[in-house]
């Protein structure tokens, strides 16, 4: 017969058993994480909250600030150049390798998106706090972002060896006044923006890195070339529409919008180049008060030919009377010159200039 003490001692371990296994001790990281991951060779942070998710995003925010940043600003510049990655696909000129699979490689599983190589790891303590590690390497990750700094400046300073010459008696001379070149440094412009970030970043994995700045000399250096070259192409536009009123809305709301790319405008229709729109609007009035309106517009070089064409109908409804639809109409078709679908597909075409 088994000893009735021995019976209770080991009922006793068994109710304890599950208790020791969810005691986990609390990793290095929580308590020092220094010596888990020493600031040499990590940028590393770690943050709590109640909740993983409140934990998650205390611990980005402060991964961000490590790097002189923000989760915003960080998604930002990541979306910015993952769509410019998409824009470059089939361009000869404009090739990334090492950068072609960024939008996956970024860490996608919490809400930095725009830093590669992030590592995380999270520790749920007895009292139900959560804890969160988001780490760096500093070598692995300095590699990453050096490769595709490295990348970005050779396309950066083909597009600019494009668009030569720089000094202001060269350019007079040359055909610098066109779309072509303001194609080629408006796309190079949108790449430093992003690659200045990404060499930030590296500043801080390595920071030997700032005595090795790319030779363009920043983002700021090639606006100023893109905007000497817009101010050398004036556009003119001519505006085609049945009321005065309409046709002055109309004309500012195009030359607003090149005009806040650096084009000089010429609002007589005159200049190196000439849009010309056609607006016009349909009352419709049977079941549903409405009003359909047709824009159509081109952009034409000084010989006449067509370069750049657009064209959208659609309709606007108002519960009340036509007048008020067709003010809804005018409305729509006023965004779209300024920041609408055309704005949005004249930018299309300007990027596809580049081979």
């Amino acid at each position: 017969m088994n000893n009735p003490k021995t019976i209770i001692a080991l009922i006793i371990a068994a109710l304890a058993l599950p208790l020791s296994i969810h005691a986990q001790a609390a990793p290095t990281w929580v308590q020092n994480l220094e010596q888990a991951y020493p600031s040499r060779e990590w940028v590393a942070v770690t943050a709590q909250g109640t909740s993983q998710a409140q934990a998650e995003n205390a611990a980005m925010n402060a991964l961000a600030q490590a790097f002189k940043t923000n989760v915003a600003s960080l998604t930002q510049s990541s979306q910015a150049f993952s769509q410019i990655v998409s824009e470059a696909a089939g361009k000869k000129s404009v090739a990334f390798d090492q950068s072609q699979n960024f939008s996956q490689d970024v860490n996608t599983t919490t809400n930095v998106r725009g830093l590669i190589g992030v590592q995380t790891d999270i520790y749920r303590a007895p009292d139900r706090t959560v804890y969160v590690n988001a780490r760096m390497n500093r070598r692995e990750s300095a590699a990453r972002y050096s490769g595709m700094v490295r990348e970005n400046t050779a396309i950066i300073d083909r597009l600019l060896a494009d668009a030569v010459p720089i000094t202001k008696a060269e350019i007079i001379i040359s055909a610098f006044n066109s779309f072509e070149v303001y194609a080629r440094l408006s796309f190079a412009h949108a790449i430093a923006q992003v690659t200045d970030n990404f060499h930030n970043i590296l500043e801080v994995l390595d920071p030997t890195a700032a005595n090795r700045r790319p030779g363009y000399g920043g983002a700021n250096a090639i606006k100023a070339k893109m905007l000497e070259c817009a101010a050398l192409i004036t556009i003119g536009i001519a505006v085609d529409t049945e009321q005065a009123a309409d046709k002055t809305l109309f004309t500012r709301a195009a030359g607003s919008f090149f005009r806040d790319r650096g084009f000089k405008i010429n609002e007589q229709g005159r200049g190196n180049y000439l849009l010309r729109a056609n607006a016009r609007f349909e009352a419709l009035g049977q079941n549903v008060i409405s009003c359909r309106y047709y824009l159509d517009s081109a952009l034409e070089d000084q010989n006449g030919a067509s370069l750049f064409s657009f064209t959208e109908n659609d309709r606007k409804a108002h519960p009340n009377t036509v007048s008020e639809a067709r003010r809804l109409a005018v409305r729509a078709v006023e965004t779209s010159l300024k920041e609408g679908k055309f704005a949005r597909e004249f930018d299309t075409w300007l990027n596809g200039l580049i081979e």
